[in-house]
């Protein structure tokens, strides 16, 4: 029903049946069978039209703006079409062609009236967990992800939910990592370049190449924004140790806030310092380690042990915030909430960096070569890969 009608965008979204349309001073109210109502203002809702006058056909962005809609506009009548679509009326017209009406998809002002531009029915909830629920996320095989779209979606839609997922037998050769992250999107540089190698070095300008153990921590800590996803794919592991260790923050930030929510409040609160150490380059940013969206939701874990600066402050605060970090710390090392476990040549590790904490145990570099592959991305990647995906 009404799926021949373009929205102003490129998404399809579940029909809906409208009962009832009120005409108000300011705009339009939307009753639906479900007893749902959404309220569209009239300047708002003339821009959005997608009208062969004012928006373009191909691209389906506006070529009006707010300047164009006169002051007064208002509409003057709205009905149901015989197929469910709506018309309305405007009281002006906004070009010197403008026919005066404009035809919406009801399930488009549904959404976007109630959600959003995009509302997925699907369940993607974060879903913290604990080392004992860890081998509960789903892997994906690396055959099914190179080929199949249902295992890209499902492979989208774990690292949403759980911040992590592992690919499995993926081809070994160093191409591999570019060619499977960018069905995702943009690879984000770095100081480490696109693409860095995690191998042991003999001048290492970070931790990373060496053998030493790495605790559980996220890349980039440095940066205002840390990146939002990242990658590490094994090339060559056999040597006495190096484990990958993964920790979810956001199980630990939990576990803190329903236990203490004095230290909860602090690690979201005290401004922690991070720099990082480099004779060629200079990065700092002050933020708490829990950090936290418009909604108030926990939205990032920010920790790198090794990259934090000197606390500041009165003492007895620094003293708190020094205890509070190291209770954070020695949480997300605990075996309640890390797991070990080991990469295999082919495997590949794909996480939330704002979320996960990963980490390795050490080993010794004459006992055999390690090697990893890896490179950033956004966040919002991530979700426009997932958007798109479900509009087939």
């Amino acid at each position: 029903m009404t799926s021949s009608i373009l929205t102003p965008d490129f998404n399809s979204y579940p029909s809906r049946k409208v009962e009832n349309l009120t005409v108000h001073p300011l705009g339009l109210e939307v009753t639906y069978d479900d007893n749902q109502k959404t309220f569209h203002l009239s300047s708002d809702l003339r821009i959005h039209a997608v009208d062969d006058e004012t928006t373009h056909q191909i691209t389906r962005e506006p070529l009006i703006s707010p300047l164009d809609i006169p002051d007064d506009l208002s509409i003057k009548d709205a009905k149901i079409l015989n197929d469910g679509a709506i018309s309305i009326t405007w009281s002006h017209p906004v070009t010197a062609n403008d026919s005066g009406v404009s035809i919406f998809q009801p399930s488009w002002l549904y959404q976007t009236g109630l959600y959003g531009e995009i509302y997925h029915e699907n369940d993607l909830e974060i879903e913290t967990w604990e080392a004992k629920e860890f081998n509960n996320i789903i892997s994906i095989d690396g055959n099914d992800y190179l080929g199949n779209k249902e295992s890209f979606k499902k492979m989208l839609q774990t690292i949403i939910k759980f911040g992590v997922v592992v690919i499995k037998r993926l081809p070994v050769k160093e191409s591999i990592l570019e060619e499977v992250v960018s069905k995702i999107g943009t690879i984000r540089s770095s100081n480490f370049g696109k693409i860095f190698d995690v191998k042991l070095k003999n001048d290492p300008d970070s931790n990373a190449y060496t053998g030493e153990e790495l605790l559980v921590h996220n890349d980039l800590s440095t940066r205002e924004y840390v990146p939002g996803l990242q990658f590490l794919y094994c090339i060559e592991n056999d040597t006495n140790g190096g484990l990958s260790t993964l920790t979810d923050a956001f199980a630990v930030a939990k576990y803190i806030k329903n236990k203490n929510i004095g230290i909860y409040n602090l690690l979201s609160e005290y401004p922690m310092s991070f720099a990082n150490k480099s004779a060629s380059s200079d990065y700092r940013i002050d933020l708490p380690i829990f950090n936290h969206d418009n909604k108030g939701k926990l939205s990032e874990v920010r920790w790198t042990c090794w990259l934090r600066s000197p606390l500041r402050g009165e003492l007895s605060y620094m003293k708190k915030a020094h205890d509070a970090q190291k209770y954070f710390y020695k949480l997300a090392n605990e075996s309640r909430f890390k797991v070990e476990f080991k990469l295999n040549p082919g495997d590949m590790m794909c996480m939330d960096n704002r979320r996960i904490l990963h980490g390795r145990t050490s080993f010794l570099g004459n006992s055999g070569s390690r090697w990893l592959r890896g490179c950033y991305m956004e966040r919002d990647e991530l979700w426009s890969a997932y958007r798109v995906s479900e509009r087939s």
